[in-house]
């Protein structure tokens, strides 16, 4: 069995597709939104920090803010004209007066935004699709100890890893589903909330000169195989339904 397992998105949470209001005039909006067509080849994208509920995003494509407003990933995105992956746009989108900053708030705001200025229309469809199961390795779990910290937390910079008060089903959906591009689900049997680290080499790493080797700190494994030793845990092929968003419609937007 081979699983690949991929680069994760920035933010990119693997949440299920988010209940949201049944007529979009009850969805919150921004006040004052400005998109342009992103100019010449910059080596940034993404989010640029903002306080008081402001979006504000640069070189980033209609598909990577369709994943951010539902919270979904990649492959929970079917359907659409091509020019939502390849054209990029700088956006920058402010409420009005005090109302409120939270996450679901600027991602609700967000959904508004791309159906005013992209005039993107979805809908949601359920398949059949390759997903992954998490499972309890033949010689039992390790290192994981029963959590006493106050709220969840992941740390994660692409090859280690530390979470506090973690239960294995948040583990699968919000770190996992992430790092491998698919939905996984927790069939450990494993209860309650964990503190555990992981450490491992990214399939991407590059090998440095001979006195680098010498330097460097200790050479950990690939993800799956920590994930085993480490961990006791491991990831199998299974197939399931998947909660995906289908793009309808989408067109390209004034500029302003």
């Amino acid at each position: 069995m081979h699983i690949s397992i991929g680069v994760a998105a920035v933010f990119l949470g693997a949440f299920p597709i988010s209940a949201q209001p049944t007529d979009a005039a009850d969805r919150p909006a921004f006040e004052v939104v400005s998109v342009k067509r992103t100019q010449g080849q910059p080596v940034n994208s993404g989010f640029r920090r903002a306080a008081g509920g402001v979006l504000n995003a640069t070189n980033v494509s209609v598909r990577f803010l369709i994943e951010y407003a539902y919270d979904v990933r990649d492959d929970q995105v079917s359907g659409g004209p091509a020019w939502l992956d390849s054209e990029r746009y700088e956006v920058l989108a402010k409420p009005g007066g005090d109302t409120g900053e939270g996450a679901k708030l600027i991602k609700l705001r967000t959904q508004s935004l791309l159906a005013d200025r992209f005039r993107v229309m979805l809908h949601r469809e359920t398949k059949e699709l390759p997903v992954l199961v998490l499972t309890v390795a033949k010689n039992g779990p390790k290192g994981l100890r029963a959590s006493t910290a106050g709220s969840p937390d992941f740390v994660d910079n692409g090859r280690h890893l530390n979470c506090q008060r973690v239960s294995m089903a948040m583990f699968a959906k919000e770190f996992l589903a992430r790092k491998t591009g698919r939905s996984v689900t927790d069939k450990t049997g494993l209860a309650g909330d964990f503190d555990f680290t992981l450490d491992w080499t990214p399939d991407d790493a590059q090998p440095g000169s001979a006195a680098d080797a010498a330097s460097a700190a200790p050479q950990f494994p690939s993800f799956l195989t920590a994930l085993q030793e480490q961990l006791g845990l491991r990831l199998e092929q299974s197939k399931g339904p998947v909660e995906i968003l289908v793009i309808d419609r989408a067109e390209k937007p004034a500029e302003n």
